[in-house]
């Protein structure tokens, strides 16, 4: 039996890929979440030793502020201990409900390259710490400023123009 090819199953199907790729979202967020109090701003500004608007993703600040002082573990991804990529892991699932790959080869991969310049809040930012290929990951925040896992002292902020990390930055990545 020859089965006849039905031109609007083409134009449905066309319709439907179109519509799934090509634009960029902004970073996800959790639904309903309100924006940070000024009481908060103050708060999570001492606690993460970098200054906020109150405009950045509630979920994301303090999800951060819940890891920082965690100490580095290698293998790790839980409050008890964390490696970098570990950490930026069980942030991306806890904030943003999504599920990236556990490895900072997997997530250099998989995410899409972002220039430095054009870096969002919740963006990956790849460092070369050691030999010729990229070994370290964290998690943009804003204004400069980056979260990750320091081998020495646990999760911690950090600038990205700080001379260690300005002569190591390799590119952003993102999700979304």
């Amino acid at each position: 039996m020859i089965q006849r090819f039905n031109p609007y199953l083409l134009v449905l199907l066309s319709a439907i890929l179109l519509s799934s790729c090509g634009t960029l979202r902004e970073a996800p967020s959790r639904p309903g979440t309100a924006q940070l109090t000024s009481e908060e701003v103050k708060t999570y500004e001492r606690r993460l030793g970098m200054p906020l608007t109150g405009k950045e993703n509630p979920e994301l600040i303090r999800e951060v502020s819940a890891w920082m002082g965690t100490p580095y573990r290698y293998g790790g991804s839980t409050k008890t201990g964390a490696d970098c990529s570990g950490f930026v892991w069980s942030v991306y699932r806890d904030v943003y409900g999504i599920s990236i790959p556990r490895t900072t080869t997997g997530m250099i991969s998989e995410s899409q390259r972002v220039r430095q310049r054009r870096l969002r809040e919740g963006d990956l930012v790849f460092f070369r710490t050691k030999g010729i290929k990229i070994s370290h990951v964290g998690i943009y925040l804003g204004n400069g400023h980056f979260v990750h896992t320091s081998t020495s002292r646990g999760v911690i902020i950090n600038e990205l123009d700080e001379d260690y990390y300005a002569r190591r930055f390799r590119r952003g990545g993102r999700f979304w």
